[in-house]
């Protein structure tokens, strides 16, 4: 009793620590703090124009919580090299900004979910709220840059090469589409189109794209199962969607039929049992809670089937084989937050 009695207290000061850190973000105060040196409160409101009163009581919040340190023979706060490598540097593979973004926006909704608690239904993502987009194109957005390359299709033998050499690629649930511009300007010779629903997505990552004057990749705003299907695809991957899908059965459908004969799929779901009880973990603590706030309500509020954020391997396997792949196979691929299947026809 006690043990449960203490972690509901910690999760309690976790969610106000999560508040604050959301407001260090927003704000500025993490990236203002990198390489800045030991600081006073009236230094770093100086610094950010915020009122001073506030910033000393988000820096001792900061401190208590072993998100930055303190020095206490110049009574001046520390943000170390490693604390800006994970708070403040936007394309460090630990960085965890787009968390603390994605945190906060999702809470809002809680009124909105206890009603489809009451009633059923959801929220569909175009309602969810406009800041969760590019948080989330913040949090996956690092992963992206360091390891979709070098570490997830490098894990298909032989895929390297062929992007290298000039093929057809299709990156379905692309949202803003960092992870199609990765695979573009990586491969100058493939041609490279991201799909995803959102319109306002979309147009965020022809934006992002035109940035990088990049002149093999497009994007179209439409749900995965318009793929077209007169291309046939060397590469199709799906990266942390096909769960949050109104229909990820058609999706997957549609995605084989436009594989080319010796094209491939890959696709990653969240690192976790297809059984709660076995995910008794941080990582899968919070991708069960973020379940019914986000992934399952999106696909609920279009009386979707609402696979929510945890299906495992058993529930990827099942999907696949309903949607009538010839093989299907968990890649070698250690990370902490993703596993990864490679498909073929």
């Amino acid at each position: 009793m006690h043990e449960l009695a203490f972690r509901v207290v910690g999760d309690m000061g976790g969610a106000f620590v999560m508040a604050l850190g959301y407001i260090g973000d927003r704000l500025g105060l993490f990236k203002a703090m990198a390489s800045a040196g030991p600081v006073s409160s009236a230094e770093l409101a100086a610094k950010t124009g915020l009122n001073e009163r506030y910033v000393r009581e988000w820096l001792r919040a900061m401190v208590a919580a072993e998100y930055l340190d303190y020095d206490t023979a110049t009574e001046k706060y520390v943000m170390t090299d490693e604390q800006a490598f994970v708070l403040a540097t936007e394309d460090s593979p630990l960085f965890v900004g787009g968390g603390l973004h994605f945190t906060m926006p999702s809470l809002w909704n809680v009124p909105k979910i206890m009603e489809a608690f009451r009633k059923g239904g959801g929220i569909a993502y175009s309602d969810i709220g406009d800041e969760i987009p590019l948080a989330i194109e913040r949090f996956f957005g690092p992963g992206y840059r360091n390891f979709l390359v070098k570490e997830w299709l490098a894990g298909v033998p032989g895929l390297i090469a062929k992007l290298e050499a000039g093929a057809m690629v299709a990156d379905v649930g692309c949202g803003c589409g960092v992870s199609t511009i990765t695979i573009a300007k990586a491969f100058p010779k493939s041609r490279v189109l991201g799909i995803d629903y959102h319109q306002p997505s979309i147009e965020r990552a022809k934006e992002l794209a035109a940035s990088e004057r990049l002149a093999n990749i497009e994007f179209l705003a439409a749900s995965a199962d318009k793929i077209p299907l007169g291309a046939k695809y060397d590469l199709v991957c799906s990266f942390d969607c096909i769960h949050d899908m109104v229909d990820p059965r058609t999706a997957l459908r549609r995605i084989r039929e436009a594989l080319a004969t010796d094209g491939v799929y890959i696709w990653s779901e969240p690192n976790c049992s297809a059984n709660a009880h076995e995910n008794r973990n941080p990582v899968g603590r919070t991708f069960h809670a973020i379940s019914p706030l986000h992934c399952m309500t999106v696909s609920l509020a279009f009386g979707g089937e609402g696979l929510g954020t945890v299906i495992g391997e058993q529930g990827a396997r099942a999907l696949a084989q309903d949607a009538g792949f010839g093989t299907f196979e968990k890649l070698p691929i250690q990370n902490p937050f993703n596993q990864f299947f490679a498909l073929r026809a």
